[in-house]
C-alpha cells in the first residue's frame, strides 16, 4: 500500500490535532487483550475477560463464586496484584455468570496495567485477577 503526500499530510494534521485536543484513552488500548481469571481468598472465579479499546467484556465462560456474595463487588485493573485508585470501571457487579460487557470511562487508560480485577470495594479485597497480554 502506498500513501500519496496529500493523503501523508492529512494523517500527520489528524494526528496532530488528536494530541492536541487530548486523545481519549480508549485511544491507546485498542488493541485487544485478554486474560484468564482466577480466584483469590477462597473464591472460586473463573472465565476469560478481554479489553478492547473503551470496553471491557467478561466472555461466555464466567462464573462467579455462587456459594459468596460479597456486598460491593467492582471491575477495576492495576498492576502486580495491586489496584489502581481511579480504575473502577462501574458502579456494581451483578453478573454472576456468563457474558457481559461495560464501558469503561474516558479517564482510564487501560495501557498503563496488566490486570483486571474483580474487587470488593467495601472491604478492600481482590477477588479474582486476570492477567492482561
Amino acid at each position: 500500500m502506498t500513501i500519496k503526500r496529500r493523503q501523508f499530510m492529512k494523517l500527520g494534521l489528524a494526528s496532530t490535532a488528536a494530541l492536541a485536543l487530548g486523545t481519549p484513552a480508549a485511544f491507546a488500548g485498542d488493541k485487544e487483550r485478554t486474560g484468564s481469571l482466577s480466584g483469590r481468598r477462597g473464591y472460586n472465579v473463573k472465565g476469560t475477560v478481554s479489553v478492547t479499546g473503551d470496553t471491557v467484556t467478561l466472555k461466555n465462560d464466567y462464573v462467579f463464586d455462587p456459594s459468596k456474595n460479597p456486598p460491593d463487588i467492582k471491575i477495576g485493573f492495576g498492576n502486580g496484584e495491586t489496584y489502581a485508585n481511579g480504575s473502577k470501571i462501574h458502579d456494581k457487579l451483578t453478573v454472576k455468570k456468563g457474558e457481559a460487557s461495560f464501558k469503561i470511562p474516558a479517564g482510564i487508560d487501560t495501557s498503563k496495567y496488566n490486570e483486571l480485577y474483580i474487587y470488593c470495594e467495601k472491604f478492600t479485597v481482590i477477588l479474582a485477577v486476570a492477567p492482561l497480554s
